[in-house]
Parts: structure tokens; sequence; C-alpha cells
């Protein structure tokens, strides 16, 4: 045989040989399981598994964390567990937590793509939303059937019966999509047969505080029907006012 051919020959074989170390190298790297930390992760006091299906039962004081996302409830089922997309339930005083909201509810589904928590369904009698640290001290909160919150681009929507306050203001709606990074609202966006019904607040007047009393105010807020009612509260007076006093 020509040496140049055995040369070339020899070269191939030192070629794949090459390749086939640095692919074992790429495979005994990637083999490596990540941190718990980095990622999804879960614990729970009970677990049953079927591993042939892909599923995942767990129970007694359940947590589920990713980053700053948490996921606290009594049970929870997995399927597909392992692949890229799976979809989890949780029951019984479920509460779904990150940066920006706090959500609580009895019922709960979430999808987890890629490691990620990427969105979660909450329905309960009611369920329940509350904006984390929302700008200018806002108690920023809501009432709904069913509360739906993307953890991507940061909306909530809540629909069935839905209560939503700013903190001073209320509002009543079919349908509530309110986003909690620009902490902008919309209300019955698509339009209903039933109307937006709000009430709007005043701001306090702290210079009554000088003219020596103030006289009953008006709290308006809604009943359990959803109606606005009002309640009287009598503030206190100085006696002179009353026509004693020294």
């Amino acid at each position: 045989m020509d040496d140049s051919i055995r040369n070339r020959r020899g070269s191939r074989h030192a070629a794949r040989g090459l390749l086939l170390l640095l692919f074992a190298a790429a495979s005994s790297g990637a083999a490596n399981p990540p941190s718990l930390d980095a990622g999804f992760s879960w614990s729970a006091d009970v677990l049953s598994s079927d591993f042939r299906n892909n599923t995942l039962d767990i129970s007694g004081n359940v947590r589920v964390t990713q980053g700053q996302a948490s996921i606290e409830a009594q049970s929870a089922k997995a399927r597909n567990v392992g692949s890229p997309t799976q979809r989890w339930t949780f029951e019984d005083s479920v509460r779904i937590r990150n940066a920006e909201a706090d959500l609580q509810s009895n019922l709960a589904t979430a999808a987890v793509v890629n490691g990620q928590i990427a969105s979660a369904r909450v329905e309960g009698s009611p369920a329940r939303f509350e904006q984390v640290n929302p700008t200018n001290n806002r108690q920023v909160r809501g009432r709904a059937g069913v509360i739906e919150y993307d953890f991507e681009t940061g909306i909530v929507k809540l629909t069935n019966q839905v209560w939503f306050s700013n903190g001073k203001d209320e509002f009543r709606g079919d349908v509530v999509i309110y986003n909690v990074r620009d902490e902008r609202v919309q209300i019955n966006p698509g339009g209903s047969s039933n109307r937006v019904r709000g009430i709007i607040r005043p701001n306090q007047d702290k210079t009554q505080s000088n003219s020596g009393g103030t006289a009953a105010t008006v709290a308006p807020t809604f009943n359990e029907t959803g109606e606005a009612t009002t309640h009287e509260r009598a503030e206190p007076r100085l006696a002179t006012q009353h026509g004693g006093g020294a």
C-alpha cells in the first residue's frame, strides 16, 4: 500500500478518535445533575410516583420553588414529569407567591415550562389576589371565582364575580385584567352584558383637623350581592360643639 494512502487513513482515524473523545467529554459534563437551587424543586411529606406513566403525587406540606416563586399546598399532582412542559395541580390551602403577586385559593393548576413556572390558574369561593410591594403603598387586591396569572408578563386576569380594589377605590365587573408592573387595569375590556360599577373615594382632607372637629363621614362599599351601600362613621366632636364644656 502506498505510504501516502496509509498517512491519509491514519489522519482520518485520528480525527475520528478526537471527535469521540470530545463527544464523551461533553456527554459526561451534561450528565452532571443541576443544583436544586438553580431550578425547579419541590418537597413534601409523602411521595407516590409512576415512572412508566411519568406521574408524581405528593402530599403533606407541599412546597414547590423556582427562583423567587413558590407554591404551597397540602397535596399536588404532576403529569408529564421530566418533559419540557409539565402540568401541576395543587389542592387545599394553596398559596402562590413571587416578587410581584400573592394568590390564595383551594385549587390551582400551574404550567412548568423548561423548569420555569410559566403560569398559574387558581379557583375558589373566592380565590384571592394581592400585589406584592406596589408603588405608593397601595393595597392592590382582588377576589374572583377564577384568577389567572402569567409569570412572564406580570398580567393577572380575574373572572367570575370580580371585586377589585386599589386600596381606596373599589370596582366590580365580569372581567378584570391588571398588569402588576405598570399598574394599569382594564375592566370588561371586550364588553359585557353587565355594566362596570365602582366607588371612588375622595382623599382625606387633613385641614379639617384644624377646625375643631368634623361631621360624620359616609364610607360606601359593596355588599355581598355587589350592591353599593353606605355606612356612616361618626367622628368625635369637642364638648363645646354640643353646647357643653367650660
